[in-house]
């Protein structure tokens, strides 16, 4: 009799275990996942925040020289600056100190239950490292709190006026010889397509790691559209544990902005400032040195179980398939139960087809507008079809979870057992398709491709209905 699985299809489909109503709040960064820009409080209360940093220097884009004519526009924007870059500091904070909270709180319960789990299944004494989770994490809010990292130095100033129509059919290396060689000509452009003014911001962070024979610098760049908050992430390597909050360097930051001698002045200070709020949630965010916000607190039990297993003794003989399967489904088992379903899929899918180490804002720009320039990187590949095989750890990772969202204890049970019990080493593929054989009374490779085919078509109905929540 073939195996039907179109109950567990409409199941999925429909949302058991799954709450896409609610997306999962894991946002690319803090700020900005957090509305900030939209929030009216936030800038009705504006002179209330500290001051962020020393005096912000106001720069001619023409001449190079300081900017002296009478704009209200300039000199609003001059003065709100620092006090924007005082409540989005203060916002930070507040955002990153809870959400570790939260994590430490959740994280705790997470690792008793999984501990539990794999110690049933002879995995025993797993516990994550306390001296090393999140401590890059800590130093970084440590810096944060001791001063901030991102200073604004210069605030560069075009009249649109001047800029259009004479300059805007010129090519960025051109426009910088219009301009009498203006260095901060490279940051602005026309763009033809869009028939409009682009400015841009590109930043250096450097992270200074003191060794035996000197200094170790690392070094992130980023770059962001300010008109369409594309941009791009570049980070050499990893930091290391042995940060210090000192090791942080400030990051000095000249913004453009474009103003207009005609248009209404109040209207250009809420746009600018709404997209100075915009650009700086993205670019104010150095917990990116550790990982993105989707996925760095989310993938630690899995691989640190993972790390745990492979040092350890078990009767299996394909250990680099079975290790992997078994601890990645554990741990959504404990997801599961603790989060539902939708913990499962939203992870995976932000892994896979949201989460690029080479993106900044809302989609990857590399920003190479100039002769010289030649910055390469990856962005995110959201239309990369999915395709879950068995033989691949990945794949049966699924196989197991569809096992146990239809069978339930049962199978986990099951499974112990069988892995449990043996008295000499076995296959571990083997044993894992026996038991879905016992459990569902279905021949395993039939179960296993219409099991695959249903979680992928559930993995793809969450991947839509979350784009349209």
């Amino acid at each position: 009799m073939p195996l039907k699985i179109s109950r567990l299809k409409q199941w999925i489909a429909c949302g058991g275990l799954l709450t896409v109503s609610h997306v999962s709040a894991f946002s690319q960064s803090s700020l900005s996942g957090s509305g900030v820009e939209d929030d009216p409080e936030f800038f009705v209360t504006l002179d209330a925040y500290v001051r962020y940093g020393g005096e912000i220097e106001v720069i001619d884009g023409f001449t190079g020289r300081a900017y002296h004519s009478e704009n209200q526009v300039v000199k609003t924007i001059h003065t709100n600056f620092p006090k924007i870059m005082g409540g989005l500091h203060k916002r930070l904070l507040g955002l990153e100190a809870l959400h570790m909270k939260y994590q430490l709180e959740t994280g705790a319960l997470h690792e008793e239950q999984l501990a539990a789990l794999a110690d049933s299944f002879r995995i025993t004494n797993f516990k994550l490292d306390r001296e090393t989770w999140l401590i890059k994490e800590k130093v970084i809010l440590a810096r944060l709190n001791s001063k901030p990292i991102i200073q604004i130095k210069e605030l560069v100033v075009w009249e649109i006026e001047e800029l259009s129509p004479n300059l805007s059919g010129s090519k960025n290396d051109e426009l910088s010889l219009l301009l009498g060689g203006s260095k901060y000509s490279r940051n602005i452009r026309y763009n033809r397509e869009a028939d409009s003014w682009e400015r841009r911001v590109l930043t250096e962070w450097r992270v200074h790691v003191l060794k035996r024979n000197g200094v170790d610098i690392i070094v992130k760049n980023q770059g962001l559209n300010l008109d369409t908050n594309k941009g791009f992430h570049l980070i050499e390597r990893a930091i290391p544990r042995t940060i210090l909050p000192s090791s942080f360097r400030e990051v000095s930051v000249s913004y453009p902005i474009i103003v207009s001698r005609r248009e209404d002045a109040d209207e250009q200070i809420q746009r600018l400032q709404r997209l100075i709020v915009q650009n700086m949630s993205h670019l104010y965010d150095p917990f990116t040195w550790v990982g993105r916000r989707k996925v760095r607190f989310r993938t630690v039990f899995s691989s640190s179980l993972l790390s745990h297993m492979s040092g350890r003794n078990y009767r299996i003989k394909d250990r680099d398939w079975f290790d992997p399967v078994i601890c990645h489904f554990l741990n959504d088992v404990v997801s599961v139960r603790l989060r539902g379903l939708q913990e499962v899929y939203d992870l995976y899918v932000a892994q896979q087809f949201e989460n690029s180490k080479n993106v900044l804002g809302v989609e990857m720009d590399l920003l190479n507008w100039n002769a010289g320039e030649n910055r390469k990187g990856k962005g995110v590949r959201e239309n990369k079809k999915l395709y879950l095989k068995f033989n691949r750890p990945a794949g049966a990772r699924f196989a197991l979870l569809d096992m146990y969202l239809r069978y339930g204890d049962t199978f986990v049970e099951a499974l112990r057992e069988n892995l449990t019990s043996l008295k000499k080493k076995g296959v571990g593929k083997d044993i894992i398709t026996q038991t879905i054989e016992e459990v569902s009374g279905h021949p395993a490779d039939e179960y296993i491709k219409a099991a695959l085919k249903a979680q992928v078509a559930g993995i793809n109905n969450y991947r839509e209905r979350k784009k349209g929540s």
